[in-house]
């Protein structure tokens, strides 16, 4: 059986809990606190987690290669490269505006709201325009074809989390100005596979996961 090694929080492991999930793979979620993750962290490749283990113990780090992998394993993986590009293009575009944001984990609280909510009035409010732009065009359907696929969970996971609390300064209401996000993150909260997994998975910061939370 897979495990995936992070946080009980949805984070950088929420992409490939879901793709498993859907895909009706068995995994074993591994959770960790601080402490827990500091006395574990020297067996991952990088010392960092999302890691993914195999039921043989070899081990796959990095987020974005354990997201297109356990995509892969479940169908949510396009198989025309046109659609792929189109699937990379919007997580590459999401990753422009969430790196924005990197610099402000280390700062102090109220350093760190404050820094957020410039990003948020300058550079950040112009990629979400660009996300609003591009989710648009996709004429309330997916992002890469016909059908489901990880550039869909990415970008619901990373719009839920935003509006989940977790991070300070970031606004609940943030999507309030962006119609086209906001009608998509529903639609994929609604998916019947995500709505049974957030069914079951509500509490904490998840319980802005569900359709129009």
């Amino acid at each position: 059986m897979f495990k995936i090694h992070y946080f009980p929080a949805p984070g950088r492991a929420e992409v490939s809990r879901l793709c498993l999930t859907l895909g009706g793979i068995p995994y074993e979620d591994v959770h960790y606190t601080g402490a827990t993750f500091a006395e574990a962290k020297a067996k991952f490749p990088f010392a960092q987690v999302p890691v993914l283990e195999f039921p043989d113990g070899k081990m796959l780090a990095q987020s974005g290669a354990i997201d297109r992998y356990t995509a892969k394993l479940a169908g949510l993986y396009p198989e025309d490269p046109l659609q792929v590009a189109f699937a990379d293009q919007a997580v590459f575009l999401l990753n422009d505006f969430t790196d924005l944001f990197t610099s402000t984990y280390s700062l102090p609280l109220e350093d760190k709201i404050k820094a957020r909510q410039e990003i948020l009035a300058g550079k950040g409010g112009e990629k979400l325009k660009m996300l609003e732009k591009l989710v648009a065009s996709a004429g309330g359907g997916y992002l890469a074809g016909d059908k489901l696929s990880f550039a869909d969970l990415t970008l619901f996971v990373s719009f839920s989390t935003m509006i989940c609390g977790q991070l300070d300064g970031m606004p609940k209401d943030l999507l309030k100005d962006y119609p086209a996000l906001q009608a998509f993150r529903n639609k994929i909260a609604a998916e019947p596979g995500v709505k049974a997994y957030y069914d079951k998975h509500s509490d904490g910061f998840r319980a802005a996961f569900k359709p129009d939370a």
